[in-house]
């Protein structure tokens, strides 16, 4: 993810962005696990977290996420922010999808 968002994640609009163009195409080519790599990246905050879950959430389904997404190398500064934006992400997708 460093070398998309760079040190700091804070931009909406990239997280979905790195979602749509990136983990979403490549996630199509193999059937791996998609991998985010927080290596590097110093700062996150939650419109950031709750953009990029929710869309990945929304793209491969809620029931999906826990054998094919995973965190890695989250600093301890962040870990709560994503672990809120994963939180939010399924219920905001489960409200969306029953609305």
């Amino acid at each position: 993810m460093f070398e998309y968002i760079g040190r700091s994640g804070l931009d909406s609009a990239r997280a979905v962005k790195l979602v749509n163009e990136i983990i979403v195409p490549q996630s199509i080519l193999t059937d791996e696990k998609i991998i985010l790599d927080f290596s590097g990246i110093t700062n996150v905050n939650s419109s950031f977290t709750n953009a990029l879950f929710l869309d990945i959430f929304l793209k491969f389904g809620s029931n999906n996420i826990p054998k094919k997404l995973r965190i890695a190398n989250c600093k301890s500064n962040i870990v709560e922010i994503v672990e809120a934006g994963l939180e939010y992400a399924d219920e905001r997708s489960k409200e969306l999808i029953n609305a």
